[in-house]
């Protein structure tokens, strides 16, 4: 018999594993080396501001989460203070970037696995055939449940921040670091810093995806608490990293490599120590999948609960585990995957890429309007909070403004901007086409 309730199972570091996790993934190993294209050195601190205002957008939100613990959050909170219309958005928006991305990181994971063993004598096939494999993999862990999912989480995350912290720390007391190679700064000027700080922006907003699973934490307190260590966490593995790579090899000569963060651990460790990073590189690539399949399950059962979306999307296993949810992310994941090794749908599955982003960036503003006016929609019930953001009104400044430097850095291209406002056109129409009929008539 089916259980109708998630279970309040996770603690403070399967929440923490998940925000990590989110973050580290396949970019720190390349972003180097792309921040490095726009704005030399100087990418260090682009990629410190880019984290500090995400952490904001995050952090403000978190307030929600404890007034209003709850599955599918996003949809739940816009909902109540902002109205059903905006929790679709919300909802919705996040839902798509994280499904869109588990194709994307799942051919990522199936790449580096190639590095370690190709299957057959094809290198696609063979990529194919890890990506569908492991993301098979985290989709049984998933159905697990939320309890079984943050502990697996857990032991990757710990493994990977150990070779990073290993990495930065050896790279300090190598002795091979040059402070010349951190020299000019920054050769592109403050444009440079600034285009860097929008690409960094799109590594920190994986994190999000904490918020989905408050119905689940056994202490509401936790959420907070582990979204803010986090970031702590994989801030500072992204700085020191990024720096130690900028001073152990010429940030000129990173366009000629693969991933600058292998070329400078087998520089100071060895040949084999490329070995390693790359199996940290496969490590994140799985616990981003992690994140990105259990965010979108619980974002499906949060609406379902309202009659949004079908009612199937609400149950549950005996494990206390949303399996529709599952399913349905984990099948469009594997379409996704194929889609992406079709040369002729390139061009497409960029800009499938880049509008899933800007759904979420747009689900993201929406859910930090709905943050700020709940304290004054619900001031009593906000007082009576456990937990309230430190310097709020600051916060939000820097919320927004992290919201707009990602939206502005992906609007640059137009056609974004176009195919982005035809998908929240088809947002609107679901909205009243289905979803407000089946929510008015569930409230009645």
């Amino acid at each position: 018999m089916e259980d109708n309730t998630l279970q309040k199972k996770m603690s403070f570091w399967h929440i923490w594993a998940l925000g990590v996790g989110a973050v580290v993934g396949d970019g720190i190993f390349l972003m180097a080396g792309q921040g490095a294209e726009v704005a030399g050195p100087a990418a260090v601190i682009s990629y410190l501001i880019a984290g500090l205002l995400l952490m904001a957008v995050c952090m403000v939100i978190c307030e929600m989460s404890v007034g209003m613990p709850g599955a599918g959050s996003l949809f739940t909170w816009s909902k109540r203070v902002l109205g059903p219309q905006w929790g679709i958005l919300a909802s919705f928006g996040e839902l798509l970037m994280n499904v869109i991305f588990l194709g994307s990181v799942s051919l990522a994971a199936g790449n580096i696995s190639n590095y370690f063993f190709v299957i057959g004598s094809n290198e696609t096939v063979s990529a194919v055939i890890w990506a569908i494999l492991l993301l098979t993999v985290i989709f049984v862990i998933a159905l697990a449940g939320g309890e079984i999912t943050g502990r697996a989480q857990l032991i990757l995350v710990i493994v990977l921040v150990g070779i990073m912290a290993i990495f930065a720390v050896g790279g300090i007391v190598s002795g091979h670091i040059d402070l010349d190679n951190y020299k000019p700064f920054a050769p592109f000027g403050g444009k440079g810093i600034w285009l860097a700080i929008g690409m960094g922006a799109y590594s920190y907003m994986g994190p999000l995806a904490l918020v989905t699973a408050s119905g689940e934490i056994k202490k509401v307190t936790d959420m907070p608490k582990a979204m803010f260590w986090a970031f702590v966490t994989f801030l500072i593995l992204y700085t020191a990293a990024i720096a130690v790579t900028f001073g152990l090899q010429n940030y000129q000569d990173y366009a000629s490599m693969a991933s600058p963060f292998t070329s400078a651990a087998e520089f100071v460790f060895g040949r084999y120590a490329g070995l390693v990073i790359n199996f940290a590189a496969w490590i994140a690539v799985v616990t981003c999948l992690v994140g990105e399949i259990f965010c979108a399950s619980r974002l499906l059962y949060g609406m379902a609960e309202d009659n949004t979306v079908p009612k199937v999307f609400g149950k549950l296993n005996k494990k206390g585990s949303p399996y529709v949810g599952l399913i349905a992310a984990y099948i469009v994941g594997v379409l996704l995957i194929f889609m992406g090794i079709v040369g002729a749908m390139a061009d497409a599955y960029t800009m499938l890429a880049n509008v899933g982003t800007a759904a979420g960036i747009i689900g993201m503003l929406v859910s930090v309007t709905a943050a700020l006016r709940y304290k004054t929609r619900f001031p009593e019930e906000w007082a009576a909070m456990p937990w309230h953001c430190p310097g709020r009104g600051l916060m939000f400044v820097l919320a927004y403004a992290g919201i707009a430097i990602l939206l502005y850095s992906l609007f640059m291209d137009v056609k974004v901007l176009i195919w982005t406002a035809i998908l929240m056109a088809l947002l609107v129409a679901f909205y009243f086409g289905y979803a407000k009929p089946h929510y008015e008539k569930a409230n009645k």
